[in-house]
């Protein structure tokens, strides 16, 4: 009975895999810029726990042109068919913000969200664009989405879920408001160069 109970309260969470989202030579363009400024990355940290060293560790690049020129453009192309297919609806867009992301050896994000404080609250899209050298020279670093579950009126992180590997030049699409983690990456070499880059942001709704 508590398990139909259970099931009844679950909500699947969806996502939106495109391959190939941007042109080789742009996907190389990027890469070799990321590369040339490493010494711009900062530790990364979160609002949710500035205090939580642990928490989550990678760098971040918060060059915006790198980001917005290649990538922005592109979403707002595919946006429509994306929101189709996650089930939502279509919707004022006030920004789409970017960051760059490297995570290199030992380095992870634990289970958050991307709109749970009142501060991003009009977060409402969350998309990771995977983008490093081939071939390969990390592996683990899958993106984790959560189901839901309801309870009390309120969207939980249940404890089914999918698991996605970085797939270069690929994108990801996501409710900002799924709990998700990165799990560990193990880059043998330690080299920058050989980091999981992405770049990641969130769509805003006004």
């Amino acid at each position: 009975m508590l398990s139909d109970k259970y099931n009844q309260n679950l909500v699947k969470s969806k996502c939106v895999k495109i391959d190939n989202f941007l042109t080789q030579g742009e996907n190389q363009k990027i890469l070799e810029s990321v590369i040339k400024l490493e010494a711009y990355f900062e530790k990364s940290l979160t609002s949710l726990s500035d205090n939580d060293s642990d928490f989550r560790k990678s760098m971040v690049l918060h060059l915006a042109p790198i980001s917005k020129t290649r990538i922005s453009q592109r979403i707002k192309l595919v946006l429509p068919q994306v929101l189709a297919k996650l089930g939502h609806q279509e919707f004022p867009i006030t920004q789409i913000e970017a960051q760059v992301t490297a995570h290199n050896h030992g380095h992870y994000y634990q289970t958050h969200n991307d709109n749970g404080i009142p501060e991003v609250a009009k977060r409402e899209i969350t998309y990771v664009y995977y983008f490093y050298q081939q071939p390969q020279k990390f592996y683990g670093g899958e993106l984790v989405i959560y189901d839901e579950k309801i309870d009390n009126n309120y969207y939980k992180q249940a404890n089914s879920f999918k698991k996605i590997a970085p797939k270069n030049n690929s994108i990801i699409f996501f409710l900002s408001r799924y709990w998700h983690e990165v799990l560990p990456v193990n880059c043998p070499s330690k080299n920058f160069v050989d980091s999981r880059f992405t770049i990641n942001g969130w769509i805003w709704k006004s």
